[in-house]
């Protein structure tokens, strides 16, 4: 695999999808975990962020193996997961500067090459010196952040009495105070030292994809998880549930997360058959807007000021368009037909996006059009894994595992 094409383009038309929550602050130093540090996929950019790609270079390359596993990094260490294809699903951690590998956990897992290649769906949190992760077929596994030692295992699928899903396991493990957070049909809360479990939500749900999303609203904290069949919003104490939209999704497939606005008072969200825009007042959900024709089967949307980006369509559909809508309404602002899928992050102001046929693309965030920056080739196959952005570099990877860094020049 080598770079090929770099191009420079301006036109007139779309940017991309990630929700871009104007006010916080936030670093370009880490990425801990996945959707970024604010699980907004967005970052400040380095003072030295160049949104040119022409003034960017290969630092170095790893094959990390199959899957669709995002990068995470913490203090100079870069994290992610493959698989080998046939028996074993490896947790690694990587040198920022150099790709050296650190350590890495080899464990017996499924591929699960279902409709796709397989290997693992959720990315590698980094949170108080350990590394979890949620392996395709169900085991939840915390590592010593430094070495690599394993410190405790888990396995769903015994926990929560359930098979594994079609297509594995998608959440990623997010982390609040002593506990970390996984959903699957039910919600589970592991201590994060010893990894006993501390409470599961008790209402029985067919399994999503999703990663659930911690807020807090009027110094209330709440969880809101997806499953297969709608939208659950959960006391973080327990898990009992105070709010539920319920929604038919195509094939019982709901792979995104919610995007949480405004204080935990508004809440986003898209899928593989509608967006819709929710207000929450702490007891119940409402609809502001939705749009049955808006949809995206992998990724979410972002949102800056009072715009959203987003992809309209499906992966491996080359009729799949790029949008800005407005946040409050939901009306169009533009549309970009043809474009072909892609995942997107936002560096400070620019979009960097990546298609699904291994482009990457730079444009400014803009709701009136869309003016390309840059664009360059680097990856062959199928790539549905969210660019990263930390440590002044850009990390991309394709569905074989192939992990390109970025640098500047």
């Amino acid at each position: 695999m080598k770079p090929i094409s770099f191009r420079s383009i301006t036109s007139v038309f779309g940017s991309i999808g990630i929700y871009l929550a104007l006010g916080i602050a936030l670093s370009a130093t880490d990425w801990p975990k996945w959707l970024g540090p604010n699980e907004n996929n967005q970052v400040a950019a380095a003072d030295n962020f160049d949104p040119n790609l022409d003034n960017w270079k290969i630092a170095w390359q790893k094959n990390v193996g199959l899957g669709y596993s995002s990068v995470t990094t913490f203090q100079g260490k870069v994290y992610t997961m493959g698989h080998d294809g046939r028996s074993k699903e490896t947790i690694a951690a990587f040198d920022h500067t150099t790709g050296e590998e650190l350590w890495s956990y080899t464990y017996e897992g499924d591929l699960i090459p279902s409709m796709h290649v397989g290997g693992p769906n959720a990315s590698v949190l980094i949170s108080d010196g350990h590394a979890y992760a949620v392996s395709k077929d169900g085991q939840v596994i915390c590592l010593d952040a430094n070495t690599g030692k394993q410190v405790w295992n888990a396995y769903l699928t015994e926990l929560l009495g359930i098979d594994v899903p079609k297509w594995g396991f998608g959440s990623s493990p997010v982390a609040f105070r002593n506990e970390i957070i996984v959903s699957a049909g039910k919600v589970i809360a592991f201590d994060k030292q010893s990894g006993s479990v501390n409470w599961i939500s008790p209402d029985t749900r067919k399994p999503g994809y999703g990663t659930p999303i911690i807020f807090d609203r009027n110094r209330e904290n709440f969880i809101a998880a997806t499953d297969a069949g709608g939208l659950s919003i959960l006391r973080i104490s327990n898990g009992v549930e105070v709010a539920r939209k319920d929604m038919r999704v195509k094939f019982d497939v709901f792979l995104t997360s919610p995007a949480i606005f405004e204080g935990g008072n508004k809440i986003l969200l898209f899928n593989n058959s509608f967006s819709e825009l929710y207000s929450f007042d702490g007891k119940a959900l409402s609809v502001d807007w939705s749009d049955r024709k808006l949809q995206n089967t992998l990724h979410g949307s972002v949102r800056l000021g009072d715009s959203i980006y987003g992809m309209n369509g499906g992966h491996k559909n080359k009729k799949t368009s790029l949008f800005s809508r407005n946040f409050s309404d939901g009306s169009e602002q533009w549309v970009v037909p043809n474009y072909g899928y892609a995942s997107m992050i936002a560096v400070g102001d620019t979009l960097v996006i990546l298609t699904e046929d291994g482009e990457l693309v730079t444009a400014p965030a803009n709701s009136d059009s869309y003016q390309e920056i840059s664009r360059k080739k680097l990856l062959d196959g199928i790539c549905w894994t969210t660019p990263t952005y930390a440590e002044e570099k850009i990390y991309i990877r394709n569905e074989h595992g192939v992990l390109i860094v970025l640098d500047k020049i």
